[in-house]
């Protein structure tokens, strides 16, 4: 399938285009051309820049020092022109060593990608997700689109109570991330489909950029570094064989016939089969669950010897076990696996229960963080610092609600307060701590957590609003579900699926709302007219002028007449703020012509600004 990119104009027809190429991915082993004209789309790379600057590391800079605001307050057509060259002539630039804290108190090494290199590595990533998407292996959880540790967990949950395999193989591959092959890595790609020698060859000098560390350039000839933005879909791929090998081989149990005593009065067939074994993986961390450790030695040293000769990768030793769930916990994800005996029935079910050690890790931080508050000077300060704590009380608790931790969440809870009490009795003597507590109900913060709990908790009075300390106990224990394999960002109804089962409302594909004339049009009026080098109609004030459309709804903000592409325009709410501000989303309204006109009207009837009260909120912010 050659891939035809440049009749894509908007973000519905790109969406179309990645369905398109998913759909044929997965019908058959179609071989997919022409994947570097979809990179060097506009529209790609609008969106590719959109989705960058949504992230948190936008911020964070590469060897050359520029985040992505340098890129956004660019003229479009400049820009555009500066990543079409970039990818044509592909010199990446080595990425930025930088190190951050493991659990076990190791350094975990990063490698930063300079800016216009993760933009290229997201275009390259939006092309080459649907192919593998397709291709991947159902019970594949880590860094892939809709999917979570909880579904990865859910999974082994369902299977051992299910199919009676409560014997472990728990995977640890030493070093994944540093020591993939890229050889081998472009032929698994090349044998999944992609067979543009254009884009394998990006995707290998992404690979051999090299590692800039104090000043040194480290050449890089195996691995694929941690913080560039497609080193986890690599990573997937890479993995993706060994997934298969295990699945159609043990997992998928095609049934074999031999004849028995072939000379004897008729022709008897024996089924045999293998042996029970399910296979659940989570980036490198992977469980096989097998009904016997005999049956686990025998696949164990057939994976040892797969991932050696095949992969060019090594298990680790001193991590990969074989573990008897009913009489140790499986660790995985954070949890502790077991397979234990229901109450009263006679069948072993699966159960996870939050794993000491990496709680402990959590609850350090968030004791350190609450002993820390009797360093504040005054009460904001206090009301910041219960905020930060909240924070990490609610993700550790979303993040473990799925275990069996009802209990546990409690005890921690009154780790938390005891640590609060020790903190205000050190500030302020004894006495005040119990002065500072009322039923969670009344806090003014987090009001959709709180409501409906009488338990009294410690908060702190800022300007007549009431910043209360939340408790893990009061995010509710669920179920670990079942992944739903329809649910796909790459189906329409896989959207749908996704969207009812969390909530949350698909985002409008609405098509971009001025044709490139228009753009063109506007950029040179900009030109013409600038003062100062200050150029209103950048990069950003283009990207993010759709999603401010798409925002309002394809309304106007003030009179909500449904707009057309020859009656809109995009205003700036506040004119005064500086360049790398002024286009943000939030500074942004879609309005109509006449209302646009009218919040600029010098002279304005009281009637009009009857009829239409946001007008004179409008006209407040520019001070008319």
């Amino acid at each position: 399938m050659r891939i035809k990119g440049h009749l894509i104009d908007n973000e519905a027809q790109l969406q179309d285009k990645l369905d398109l190429i998913y759909k044929k991915a997965k019908e058959d082993n179609s071989s997919f051309h022409g994947m570097i004209e979809l990179m060097k789309n506009k529209q790609a790379i609008k969106t590719a820049i959109h989705n960058i600057k949504s992230n948190r590391g936008s911020k964070t800079v590469g060897i050359d020092k520029k985040d992505v605001n340098y890129y956004l307050q660019m003229e479009t057509e400049q820009l555009i022109k500066l990543i079409w060259e970039h990818i044509d002539n592909y010199k990446p630039k080595p990425v930025r060593r930088h190190y951050i804290d493991k659990g076990n108190g190791k350094k975990r090494p990063l490698g930063i990608p300079a800016m216009i290199d993760r933009i290229i590595q997201e275009t390259a990533r939006m092309v080459l997700e649907p192919i593998a998407e397709a291709k991947f292996f159902n019970h594949s959880y880590g860094f892939r689109p809709y999917r979570s540790c909880h579904y990865a967990i859910g999974r082994i949950l369902n299977t051992i109570s299910r199919s009676k395999t409560y014997v472990a193989i728990e995977g640890d591959i030493k070093s994944f991330f540093d020591h993939i092959n890229h050889n081998k890595l472009v032929e698994i790609m090349w044998n999944m489909g992609i067979k543009d020698k254009r884009f394998l060859t990006i995707i290998k000098k992404m690979l051999k950029a090299g590692v800039l560390e104090d000043n040194q350039l480290f050449p890089t000839e195996l691995g694929t570094p941690q913080g560039g933005i497609i080193s986890p879909l690599l990573a997937n791929i890479y993995l993706n064989n060994f997934d298969w090998m295990i699945a159609k081989e043990f997992e998928e149990h095609y049934a074999r016939y031999t004849v028995k005593h072939a000379f004897s009065t008729g022709l008897r067939k024996v089924v045999r089969k293998h042996k029970k074994c399910f296979l659940v993986r989570y980036a490198d961390d992977w469980i096989i669950l097998c009904e016997d450790k005999a049956q686990a030695r025998t696949l164990l040293t057939k994976i040892d010897k797969y991932y050696k000769h095949i992969l060019k990768l090594e298990l680790s030793k001193e991590k990969t076990f074989i573990t008897d769930m009913r009489e140790k916990p499986a660790q995985f994800l954070g949890f502790d696996i077991r397979a234990e005996k229901m109450r009263l029935k006679n069948r072993i079910a699966g159960k996870a229960i939050p794993n000491k050690k990496k709680l402990n890790s959590k609850m350090r931080e968030i004791l350190r963080d609450t002993y820390n508050v009797r360093k504040t000077t005054n009460s904001h300060d206090v009301a910041a610092q219960i905020e930060l704590i909240n924070a990490k009380i609610i993700g550790i608790s979303n993040y473990f609600r799925i275990g069996n931790s009802a209990r546990i969440f409690v005890r921690c809870d009154d780790k938390i307060r005891y640590t609060f009490y020790k903190s205000i009795k050190n500030k302020h003597g004894g006495g005040v701590f119990e002065k500072m507590l009322t039923p969670a109900e009344n806090l003014d913060n987090r009001k959709d957590r709180h409501k409906g709990h009488k338990t009294k908790v410690p908060f702190v009075e800022v300007d007549g609003v009431k910043i209360g300390l939340t408790k893990m106990s009061f995010t509710p224990s669920t179920k670990a579900l079942l992944y739903n394999y329809d649910t796909t960002p790459y189906t329409q109804i896989g959207r749908i699926i996704y969207s009812r089962r969390h909530g949350k409302v698909d985002k409008k594909m609405r098509p971009t709302i001025y044709s490139n004339d228009q753009i063109n049009q506007m950029v040179l009026y900009q030109m013409l007219r600038q003062t100062k080098n200050k150029r209103l109609y950048n990069f950003e004030y283009i990207l993010n002028r759709d999603y401010a459309y798409n925002r309002d709804k394809g309304k106007c903000r003030i009179c909500k007449t449904g707009l057309i592409p020859t009656n809109i325009h995009c205003h700036h709410v506040n004119n005064r703020l500086p360049l790398e501000k002024i286009n943000k989303l939030s500074n942004l309204a879609t309005m109509c012509i006449r209302c646009h006109k009218l919040i600029h009207q010098k002279d304005l009837e009281g009637s009009i600004l009857y009829k239409l009260p946001k007008l004179k909120k409008y006209r407040e912010l520019l001070h008319i």
